[in-house]
This record gives structure tokens, sequence and C-alpha cells, in this order.
């Protein structure tokens, strides 16, 4: 009877770690449930439009669905902070870029910290900002911005926007003639520019480019150190002021902690799907250029731009007032 027993227990829990080994498998599939994907701007704007592209793809890719969370407010620092404060495993993830770096530092005390409080995951593309004017102004190149005799009134979309940030590096290069006009977003300040009410904007370049397109507006230049293939006629800065660039970026980053496995996994599957010529060509024609990373790739990045914007930031005198 005891060696009966002996191997009734004997199978039961040979049973139990075969049963076990079959179950962690599954466990450790990543995504095996819904990932959230938080954009902390409104609906409809360049972060918005981008992240719902690639989320699509990505949730053909994986079998699951990935859902797009807006949670606006603060300049985007509502919605990281939310992202912040979710558990470290991948399953909500933040999509925003420069912005997560500089606007912390327009705060007296900053709500957080992008290189203590979150992961870096991978970028998935570029987008500069443009310097553009009225369809029927005569400012149609950085040069005429510097001969004017007047001080030329340009929008952007807030006080330490990268908008802002990159026209006040140009007025310290020798755009002196710029003088700011701050808005509650880029499209007010659009509006402005096309009703004559100021000259300038200073703007990401998918915000306006199928204005651009139109001829409602016209490009002056854009802040990418080369020119690009979606507008190869548009000059850059750097073409008159010499070593002049300002390179803005989107991707994904995880709360702090988040495995680097998992990091990983989802980088690879993003630079997956934005190897797809019918994706690339969309975000192309929205004014993005694809770029891909590794989650310590654009770590690394983080910490060099930081630095970058913290000096603009400190230079231009921007705050969140």
């Amino acid at each position: 009877m005891e060696n009966s027993k002996k191997i009734f227990t004997k199978v039961i829990f040979t049973g139990i770690l075969a049963l076990s080994a079959g179950i962690a498998p599954a466990q450790s599939k990543f995504p095996d449930q819904p990932v959230k994907v938080v954009v902390p701007f409104s609906p409809g704007g360049s972060f918005d439009v981008i992240a719902r592209q690639i989320g699509a793809s990505l949730g053909k890719l994986w079998g699951q669905p990935v859902v797009i969370e807006n949670r606006a407010g603060a300049g985007g620092n509502i919605g990281a902070e939310i992202v912040i404060g979710k558990p470290a495993d991948g399953y909500t993830l933040l999509f925003w870029g420069d912005g997560v770096l500089a606007n912390p530092l327009l705060y007296p005390t900053p709500p957080f910290n992008a290189i203590d409080d979150l992961s870096g995951i991978a970028l998935v593309a570029t987008a500069p900002q443009v310097l553009v004017s009225n369809g029927k102004s005569p400012l149609k190149s950085v040069s005429d911005v510097l001969a004017s005799q007047e001080p030329l009134n340009y929008g952007t979309a807030g006080s330490g926007s990268p908008g802002h940030l990159a026209a006040e590096l140009m007025k310290r290069e020798g755009a002196k003639q710029l003088n700011h006009i701050p808005y509650r977003g880029g499209g007010p300040a659009l509006a402005d520019l096309m009703g004559d009410q100021i000259q300038l904007v200073s703007t990401g370049l998918p915000a306006c480019i199928n204005l651009i397109r139109s001829g409602r507006i016209q490009a002056i230049a854009v802040t990418s150190k080369d020119r690009l293939r979606s507008l190869p006629g548009v000059a850059t800065v750097g073409e008159t002021l010499k070593g002049y660039e300002v390179d803005t970026w989107f991707g994904f980053m995880a709360p702090k902690n988040t495995p680097i496995e998992v990091r990983e996994k989802i980088a690879s599957d993003l630079a997956k799907v934005l190897s797809d010529p019918e994706l690339a060509k969309k975000l192309s024609d929205s004014g993005f250029e694809v770029k891909t990373s590794t989650p310590i790739q654009l770590e690394e990045k983080m910490a060099k731009d930081i630095a970058f914007w913290k000096e603009q930031v400190q230079k231009s005198g921007a705050n969140a007032k």
C-alpha cells in the first residue's frame, strides 16, 4: 500500500510539472491580451494619426487589439504620468517624442523625468519643424526673413513647444527679427497666419503639410539636417544658417523597468510593420520619415537629446505659464 501511495504521488507530481511546463510558454508569449497605447494629445493631431496607423498594423501582426487612448493635457504631461503609474508589463505604452523630454523642463518642479521614469522601446519616425508663411507672403526663404527691416511675429503651438524652441534657436543664430506669439495649439496659429494676423508659424511639418501642398501657406525651410524626400524643393534652415539642425522624433515608451525582452519584442515587431511599403508611404505623405531603433538606441538618444532641449529651454526663457 505504501508503495502504491508513493507511485501515485510521483505520478501526480510529474503531471503537475508537465502541466506547468506547458503553461509557462503560453504565459511568456507577448502579447496575449489587448495592448493600450496612450497618446497624450487630442484626437486628429500628428501624434494621434501616426499612432493609429502603426497601432492598426501592430494589431494585425499580434492578433490582439491595440487600443489608442487619447489623454490630453498639460502639454502631454498628463498622458505621460498615466503611463508612468501603470504596471511595467508592456501592456500600457506611451506614444510621444521630444516633448516627453522638453515639456517637464518648463516647470520649476518637473512633474517627472523621462530618463528616470520611462523605458525606451523604439523610434518609429522623425518629422522636422517647419517655418511657414502665408501663401501670398513675400517671405519665401530664410534669407527673406533675415533681410526684413521689421519685426516678424511668429506663432507656435505654445511656449516651450518644439516649434517655439526651434525658432528661438534660429533667432540666436541670426534671425533677430523673430517675435514669439504663443497659441493654444498649432491650429489657431495657422488660422491666424492665413488670416494675415501674424507673419510666420513654426510648427511640426505633419500639422501643416496639406496646407503647404494646397498653396494656402508656403514652407520657408525645414529644421532637419537634410532636405526631405516628401518636399525636396523646400530648403533646410541649415543651408542659410550653417550648422543649424533640430531633429524631432516620434516613438514608443513604457513604464520604467519594463523587461528588456518585452521591449525588444515590441521594437522588433515595430520594425516589421514599418517595413511595409504601403504604411511607409502613408507616413511619408503625412510628413513623417520612417526611422526605427532598438530600446537601447532610443534610450541613448533620449539621454543626448534631453541635454539639448534643456539648453534650449534655458536660453529661450520658456516656461509653462
